[in-house]
């Protein structure tokens, strides 16, 4: 029974040992007007409650853990050894009438993994219409083993919404661990409503193109 806890509390000493996102994928558009942003460096909520951000300039966002016997560590993480965490974010877009163009969301996290299939967005709006996507793209952007067991990782994750067919008033973005002994560190998300120029130019020619055919 001593080694188990003793491995316990040496997992939960590496856990809470995190130094927050590493190499985050921060978009060209972060922190413009027409985008919103929000990151949690320290939790306060182990399970049920809200923890709204802590980094300055965040948009009204709330993250929750919903698993079981979760606590918060001595460095501020949420952290789980039998339950699986299960995160969620939810929050208003911009102005809430809008759907964004593209999503970022990073995450660091250690010992367990985040479940891929887990991650998702879901935009909604006031009439009832609804869409949930999976990220158009997932890249680990850091990644060094944990010990006694499990790794210590930055994951960023995107989603292309651009063809939502509503206005969405809200967002719904959830992820769990792959199992029990996940430390969640830090989280960032990023929303972009207005498209890239590159993006705009090429819907354009696309109109100007479809007009040439009729």
């Amino acid at each position: 029974m001593r080694v188990i806890a003793s491995s316990v509390a040496a997992f939960v000493a590496v856990a809470s040992a995190q130094g927050g996102l590493v190499n985050p994928l921060i978009p060209a558009w972060a922190g413009s007007v027409n985008s919103q942003f929000a990151a949690w460096e320290s939790f306060t909520q182990a399970s049920g409650g809200a923890n709204l951000p802590d980094q300055a300039g965040s948009s009204p966002f709330s993250l929750m853990n919903f698993a079981p016997g979760s606590f918060i560590t001595g460095t501020g993480n949420i952290y789980s050894i039998n339950a699986p965490l299960y995160i969620m974010i939810m929050g208003g877009t911009l102005a809430n009438a809008n759907s964004p163009v593209q999503v970022v969301m990073n995450v660091a996290t250690a010992g367990t993994l985040i479940s891929a299939g887990s991650v998702r967005l879901s935009l909604f709006d006031n009439a009832g219409n609804s869409l949930s996507l999976a990220p158009a793209l997932s890249e680990i952007r850091a990644d060094a083993p944990a010990q006694p067991q499990g790794n210590i990782r930055t994951m960023a994750y995107t989603w292309n919404t651009a063809s939502v067919p509503f206005a969405a008033t809200g967002f719904r973005v959830e992820f769990a661990a792959a199992s029990g002994s996940m430390s969640l560190d830090a989280v960032r998300l990023d929303l972009n409503y207005v498209p890239a120029p590159g993006a705009i130019a090429l819907i354009g020619l696309a109109a100007f193109t479809a007009r040439r055919r009729r």
